[in-house]
């Protein structure tokens, strides 16, 4: 990779632009900016909007423009995050924009691949695999990470048609491809006038995409993972917001469908589970307040909100039961422990790890998490020495080993599922 201090002289146009929009993030914003500077594609201009960010996230990213002149730090107009969204894709100056939200990360040769995708394809829009990680939600201090889109169709590059998109935004469906975040073409989003819709807070990146395929853009989908999404307490909710479910049934209704049976009915599906699912987050609302007549009103004949309903009193059991059934024991019969952070760790986790390495165990260390997803073999554990390795654990992509996670002078097993 070039020396970034080069930067771009007079002006020159990168050929890709990283947008990123930021509220109060800092505890991730540093690595997510690393992330992008760290892109084996070094012709790039990263663009931080921060909307009045009061924890020191501001700081954090001015301190990476302070350091690399390809990074600019911008204000946003303190009116939504679609509003913000704009701000950057205004701002952009590439041939290309590629998003990355500020609690996200990238591999470091995700633009590259993307770029030469679309470069290959011609598609306006290019989108690689994700792997989610993070926190499971349990409070328990578990971490897991998984591979986003799993399965035989998602093993080969291909383009994802209009109707196949729209169903994979369909509520309940096994992969969201409204979560992929896509690399643009932004002569084709600015010739079409395409842009985030100001109204929605929730679902407008799979607006913005469907809008620009129905205007005729095309979407090509890479299976090699290069986007980790990280997921903790302030970027999920257990139930959509009943104003966020709204837009996006007002979205939804304002689109002009072309005369296409199959995108039809999948338009009419998708409209239809976010009906019942605003009436189940309307019920549960009742429920909490203890007016049983009115959350059966809400949900009416609507099979599918009663499902929903169902769904979530036994989502909120099982996160309980869960709670109280932390693993307190590694399971036994591994070979390969891997150790992310520090090549010390401190005890006791070291004496933990000296044990299964005299019991036969290989300990492999890793301080650098980018390389890890390259052929990597899959470890039987995953040990983070330190709170900071946490971001190295997407780079190891081990879905089913046990991780231990190093707190204080305690050991706290975790299970990624």
């Amino acid at each position: 990779m070039a020396d970034p201090a080069h930067g771009f002289a007079g002006g020159a146009r990168p050929l890709v632009s990283v947008l990123m929009v930021a509220r109060n993030t800092a505890p991730f914003i540093g690595a997510a900016i690393a992330s992008a500077r760290a892109q084996t594609l070094d012709d790039i201009e990263i663009v931080v909007v921060d909307d009045a960010s009061s924890d020191g996230t501001r700081e954090i990213a001015e301190r990476h423009a302070a350091a690399d002149p390809r990074v600019r730090v911008l204000d946003g107009p303190r009116a939504g995050l679609a509003a913000i969204r704009n701000t950057s894709l205004a701002e952009a100056r590439g041939r290309f924009a590629a998003i990355l939200d500020s609690d996200d990360l990238f591999h470091p040769g995700h633009l590259a691949r993307l770029v030469a995708a679309a470069d290959e394809t011609g598609a306006e829009m290019t989108v690689a695999n994700m792997v989610e990680f993070g926190d499971a939600g349990l409070g328990d201090g578990r971490r897991k990470v998984r591979v986003f889109a799993q399965g035989s169709e998602w093993a080969r590059p291909r383009r994802i048609a209009v109707d196949e998109y729209v169903r994979g935004n369909t509520i309940g469906a096994e992969v969201v491809t409204g979560y992929f975040k896509p690399l643009f073409d932004l002569g084709f989003l600015r010739t079409h006038r395409l842009e985030y819709d100001r109204g929605m807070r929730i679902g407008e990146d799979f607006d913005l995409v469907f809008r620009a395929m129905l205007a005729g853009g095309q979407l090509h989908y890479l299976p090699e993972p290069g986007y980790f999404y990280r997921r903790h307490a302030a970027s999920t909710s257990a139930m959509t917001p009943i104003g966020d479910l709204e837009a996006q049934l007002a979205s939804a209704d304002r689109y002009a469908i072309p005369d296409n049976f199959s995108l039809m009915l999948a338009c009419a599906r998708r409209r239809r589970t976010i009906v019942a699912s605003l009436r189940t987050t309307r019920a549960i609302e009742c429920l909490k307040r203890v007016r049983l007549a009115r959350a059966a009103n809400e949900l009416g004949g609507c099979a599918q909100a009663w499902r929903g309903l169902g769904r979530a009193m036994g989502e909120a059991v099982m996160k309980r039961t869960r709670k109280l059934a932390v693993r307190r024991k590694l399971v036994p019969g591994g070979q390969l422990a891997l150790v992310l952070g520090s090549a010390t760790p401190a005890p006791p986790l070291a004496t933990r790890l000296a044990s299964l390495e005299a019991d036969g165990w290989t300990i492999a260390r890793a301080e650098a998490g980018p390389a890890l997803a390259d052929g990597l073999a899959i470890p039987n554990l995953v040990a983070l020495s330190e709170p900071g390795a946490a971001d190295l654990l997407p780079f190891a992509i081990a879905p089913d080993a046990p991780v231990l996670l190093a707190s204080g002078d305690e050991l706290a097993p975790g299970v990624m599922p």
